[in-house]
């Protein structure tokens, strides 16, 4: 790959970065008005939602849902309890919601079961989790972390969408190695999208060839910059 095409895909890449940023602007600011534009907001999310799977290559194989057998719909539950004894230090709360919850909204748009996290650790304000445990409506708050997912449908389709759910959430409860974890970059690159700190490559190989025409002597002359740059502030978390 020549510096023209990497350049030429860079722009691609900035665009749908941009474009994404004006989207999450948009919502942010419709949001100001609730239960005002109801379909523009269902618009605006399908939107948010097909440059994401594009810009982060997201796309997955389509689930494939049985015809309807017979007209009952039943309600199914499954519990997926999180490693967290044997990886105590891995931030799996935030690796299953993604910043803004975009990643667990992700998997609920593939899945078509709502997927929620619950149980010891699951709010980001410990003080107040501790003194809603045990009250009513907050007894999941005495559990073991877990991911619990729910779905309604025809016993056939609810099945078939519960086992797609299971299998994506599986996938993200085994920690990767620090520096081949795909998600994790995915999610910090689109973190910096949200605040507004994502840096395309162009500017980095522009500085990366300003550095090697002063052959800096703190990097190689043949060096090229990474494909992405997120620059997350001290602030910033993904939970």
């Amino acid at each position: 790959m020549n510096l023209l095409t990497m350049g030429t895909e860079s722009n691609k890449e900035k665009t749908g970065a941009e474009y994404l940023s004006q989207l999450l602007k948009d919502k942010k600011q419709i949001q100001a008005f609730p239960n005002v534009f109801l379909h523009l907001e269902r618009i605006l999310d399908e939107e948010i939602n097909k440059v994401r799977v594009t810009l982060f290559n997201l796309k997955k194989k389509p689930l494939a849902l049985p015809e309807e057998d017979g007209s009952t719909k039943v309600s199914l539950t499954e519990k997926l309890f999180v490693p967290i004894k044997e990886h105590p230090d891995f931030n799996f709360v935030g690796r299953i919601l993604g910043p803004r919850g975009t990643t667990a909204q992700q998997l609920e748009e593939d899945t078509g079961c709502k997927i929620m996290v619950r149980g010891k650790g699951s709010m980001r304000d410990k003080k107040r989790e501790e003194q809603l445990k045990g009250k009513p409506n907050w007894e999941h708050l005495s559990e073991e972390l877990h991911v619990l997912v729910t779905v309604e449908d025809t016993q056939n389709r609810a099945e078939v969408k519960m086992q797609r759910a299971v299998d994506e959430i599986k996938k993200l409860l085994i920690p990767a190695p620090e520096g081949e974890d795909i998600v994790k970059k995915t999610q910090l690159m689109e973190l910096a999208i949200m605040n507004g700190t994502y840096r395309n490559q162009t500017k980095l190989l522009q500085a990366a060839a300003a550095q090697s025409a002063r052959k800096c002597s703190c990097r190689p002359a043949n060096h090229i910059a990474p494909s992405i740059c997120c620059t997350v502030g001290s602030n910033d978390r993904l939970f």
